[in-house]
């Protein structure tokens, strides 16, 4: 919300000027703000993949239902098993690593070299 509110006021109007339909305005809009959407989704899912307490406290750890990379880890960690729980944590952090490339990648591809 952030990111659409830092546009220019009068980009809307505009862009409504110009002739576009409000479905128009509103993708040039988030077109406009993509970069600091990108970052703001980048933050989110850095904090959703690393929240282990609030996966477990709501949806517990059931196998086949609610059982997460996360909650697997800190299950097997417990149980003893850390060479499942290493191999977990190395699928999680590529996980997270190849998401936050590729998201880099989209955000700085439009930045002139």
């Amino acid at each position: 919300m952030a990111a659409i509110q830092q546009l220019p006021p009068k980009l809307r109007l505009q862009i409504l000027v110009l002739g576009a339909t409000r479905m128009q305005m509103v993708w040039l809009l988030i077109r406009e703000a993509r970069l600091p959407l990108l970052a703001a989704v980048m933050a989110g899912f850095g904090g959703v993949i690393s929240e282990v307490g609030a996966s477990i406290m709501v949806g517990g750890n059931v196998k086949g239902y609610s059982r997460v990379l996360t909650t697997a880890t800190v299950m097997e960690t417990g149980r003893g098993d850390f060479d499942v729980a290493i191999a977990l944590s190395i699928i999680l952090l590529l996980l997270a690593y190849f998401i936050n490339l590729i998201l880099t990648h989209i955000q700085q591809r439009e930045r002139p070299r």
